[in-house]
């Protein structure tokens, strides 16, 4: 692992927000020239939405940290709002960019579900580009196994895996989640936008596609992650609670339009 990938000592360039960055950058890439297409988009409501979504995305993320970590975190310690390298809950990314998107769409006078579809495959090929940092800084580690593909983490004062787990064989997590990011993205862009745009599928199919693989996806490896991760009710932690939420709001949203198919 490598959680810095440059230090001149007065300034470092972590793995982990290069590779958030590139997430980032990759998804904006395979956007632009899709979601430009769609009718009401321009150039400039296309970068505004996608400013509004990063701020959501952000603001989401961070609340919804400060909320499950409430048990070790107090509100005079600030470094959870100031330090942004760490200290964000997927769940509430994706909660306050999804917010955000409905007033942004309104303002711009654009579909929101049109647009949303594009982001469903957007948004799991950043996210598995992401999860790579997560690994190269130590963060989101997963529980000890004897399995020929665990990995051992540690051995940088800059990681955040405990000293306790240092060349401990663990299970990868990260690649986990990356994995399956990849294979949604995927599947959204090979079997369900096309059935989409051809009007076979309605508007938001691709969308809800993703809400519901991803959350099967995130529920069954936190099953498998050794990291802490804010409270648990009933012997499932809180983003397994959110994965089943998530699933069935879209599944019942897939069902609900599922008559406009043509």
């Amino acid at each position: 692992m490598h959680p810095v990938l440059i230090d001149f000592g007065f300034w470092r360039l972590s793995a982990y927000g290069t590779l958030v960055a590139l997430g980032y950058l990759a998804a904006i890439l395979w956007l632009k020239p899709r979601l430009t297409a769609l009718p009401g988009m321009d150039e400039d409501k296309f970068w505004f939405l996608i400013y509004a979504l990063f701020f959501g995305a952000v603001l989401g993320g961070k609340l919804l940290y400060i909320l499950v970590s409430l048990d070790e975190t107090r509100w005079s310690d600030l470094h959870v709002l100031r330090d942004f390298r760490y200290g964000f809950v997927f769940f509430g990314g994706f909660l306050g960019s999804s917010a955000v998107g409905v007033w942004a769409a309104r303002r711009l006078k654009i579909s929101y579900l049109a647009a949303a579809d594009y982001f469903g495959a957007a948004l799991p090929l950043g996210h598995a580009i992401g999860r790579l940092g997560c690994l190269a800084a130590g963060c989101c580690y997963g529980k000890p196994t004897s399995l020929p593909w665990a990995v051992r983490l540690g051995g940088s004062p800059l990681s955040v895996t405990p000293e306790r787990l240092w060349g401990v064989a663990l299970h990868p997590t990260q690649l986990y989640e990356a994995a399956a990011n990849a294979a949604i993205a995927a599947a959204v862009v090979l079997a369900v936008l096309p059935r989409v745009r051809r009007g076979r599928l309605p508007p938001g199919s691709a969308f809800w596609t993703y809400i519901i693989l991803y959350s099967a996806a995130r529920f069954v490896i936190e099953f498998f992650r050794g990291d802490d991760r804010g409270w648990s009710y009933g012997g499932l932690w809180v983003s397994q609670w959110l994965s089943l939420a998530c699933a069935l709001a879209a599944g019942a949203a897939a069902a609900g339009r599922g008559g406009e198919a043509r």
